[in-house]
């Protein structure tokens, strides 16, 4: 155990040495390279469904910077398109930034989801099934090439046996064989052939073709559980880098009304105001100091959870490089049905359920050939034989070289072909079903889409009015505070003015990362993340 949290706290630091700075940043870089799946030649798609894929490789910021986040290791990309540029449709900021993370513990997008990528257990369990099938692959390849065998076998016979004739006779017998195969015994083949073929030709042909749609099958999957991870990654470190844009906002309000509070005692002090105006700005510094002891909770549970996702010791206690959250668009356009329409063709899950249907296909086929297709046994064997007996020569004569050669084909029709229908219902039940499957993954694309735009459009709106709500209350924060030092009014009057601010600026920041969550939702849903899995 202490040998993997060493090694794993290693391959930290080492990727964590080799990233960049977070996409929490004053100048974000948080724009994502997208990748899109490779195509499978026999792909299986109903009609009227062949859709382009997804033609965005890159996009820009508000502020016009870029930068690439990378998938996991083992990933094939896209081959490159032209690019997209898009800007965010806000131009919004959060307006505090976080204060800069230790550098032992700071982390970048780039460097979690290339951790995501090589310890997270669920991405490894679909690497490992991918590898099943390959393995299975291998063998359904094999079925067509021979065994090899080798062995020896000695018999000795004493007493009474019975000859071809039906006559019983007492005799010695015994026999040596050496060799390619084994039990030679008298005038027969060997019963197991030195080099023998048993295979049915019809599993022969068959079994390798849905070996290889297994595999896509699995690498498909591999690629869905993939994009799932990364999203929840993504997601997870934009809510890190939101309750820290938070703490600061409420470590920074925390000082701001500190100041009020003095100001209202010293004038408590003096006569010119009221001791519950003291009290009061006194118990808004308290209920303040409470909300950023909610916050740096919400900052340890963020923490844990990038840790839990990352597969990491959650003692390290992960943070950003701090700074600003700006709004970025992954996704450009706000229509549906291209983004329904990418989705449905660049999906992982797409690809896995049609290869599902094509294996299901195979297997009808394979059993409807069953019966007019033979069962071959082919073999050949040679060896030293040698033996004697009691009306022989000799007790045992010197060994000398023996081949034999058999061949068998056999046709066979199962419980007088009602075995054969019954296996050929079977298949055909198990194609409806995965075809069922294949339109439920269709439907859950289309909602996935739907709702990722929907939230996107959603919070972009709300970006709008908590940037607008955010510039009322710096304005009426600015002209309380410029009332105040002109001796106008008392400090104690900022009050409601401040804890607006400091709502306004929490709200602005939520409806940031909310923005920012959506987009990598929408990102994922329309499959521009998921590449499948390397064979």
């Amino acid at each position: 155990m202490r040998l993997q949290v060493r090694t794993r706290r290693a391959a930290w630091l080492g990727l964590l040495a080799a990233g960049c700075h977070s996409v929490s940043t004053p100048e974000p870089e948080a724009v994502t390279r997208a990748f899109a799946p490779r195509a499978h030649a026999t792909a299986w798609r109903p009609a009227g469904s062949q859709i382009a894929p997804v033609q965005a490789t890159e996009i820009t910021t508000a502020k016009g910077a870029t930068s690439a986040v990378p998938a996991g290791p083992q990933i094939a990309p896209v081959q490159a398109t032209a690019p997209v540029q898009a800007t965010a449709p806000v131009q919004a900021t959060a307006p505090a930034a976080a204060p800069a993370a230790e550098p032992g513990n700071a982390i970048d997008l780039g460097v979690a989801l290339r951790l995501a990528g090589v310890e997270n257990p669920a991405i490894n369990l679909a690497r490992e099934q991918v590898r099943e099938a390959l393995a299975g692959q291998l063998a359904a390849r094999s079925m067509i090439l021979p065994n090899l065998n080798a062995g020896a076998n000695v018999r000795l016979h004493r007493g009474t046996y019975q000859a071809s004739g039906g006559f019983l006779r007492t005799a010695d017998i015994q026999s040596l064989y050496v060799g390619a195969g084994a039990r030679a015994v008298g005038g027969g083949p060997p019963v197991t052939p030195g080099v023998w073929l048993f295979v049915h030709l019809g599993d022969a042909v068959y079994e390798r073709l849905a070996a290889a749609q297994r595999v896509t099958v699995r690498g498909g999957d591999a690629a869905a559980t993939q994009n799932a991870v990364l999203f929840d990654v993504a997601a997870t470190y934009l809510d890190l880098a939101g309750a820290e844009a938070r703490l600061a906002v409420l470590k920074r309000g925390g000082e701001e009304v500190g100041e009020v509070v003095r100001l209202t005692a010293e004038h408590a002090r003096a006569g010119t105001g009221r001791k519950a105006d003291a009290d009061r700005a006194t118990a808004t510094a308290e209920l303040v100091r409470r909300d950023t002891h909610r916050a740096e909770e919400d900052v340890a549970v963020a923490s844990a959870r990038l840790c839990r996702l990352l597969n990491l010791d959650p003692a390290l206690g992960l943070r950003t490089a701090g700074g600003e959250v700006h709004p970025v668009q992954l996704v450009p356009g706000d229509d549906l049905e291209p983004l329904v329409a990418s989705a449905l063709a660049a999906r992982p899950e797409m690809t896995a359920r049609s290869a599902a249907v094509q294996e299901a296909m195979t297997r009808v086929r394979q059993e409807r050939v069953r019966p007019w297709l033979p069962t071959v046994s082919v073999g050949f064997s040679s060896g030293a034989f040698g033996g004697g007996g009691g009306q022989a020569p000799s007790d045992f004569s010197d060994l000398t070289g023996r081949t034999d050669f058999n061949a068998t084909a056999v046709w066979t029709a199962q419980n007088l072909g009602f075995g054969n229908r019954a296996r050929v219902r079977g298949a055909d039940a198990v194609v409806g079903s995965a075809v069922a499957a294949y339109d439920v993954v269709v439907n859950q694309v289309r909602r996935e889409v739907a709702e990722a735009l929907a939230d996107t459009q959603a919070a972009a709106r709300q970006i709008g009015a908590a940037r607008a709500a955010l510039a009322a209350a710096e304005e009426g924060f600015r002209l309380e505070a410029d009332r105040t030092r002109q001796g106008q009014g008392l400090p104690i009057e900022t009050l409601d003015s401040f804890r607006q601010l400091l709502d306004a600026r929490q709200e602005m920041i939520r409806a940031v990362v909310a923005y920012n969550v959506a987009q990598f939702r929408l990102y994922a849903a329309v499959g521009a993340w998921a590449a499948p899995v390397a064979h």
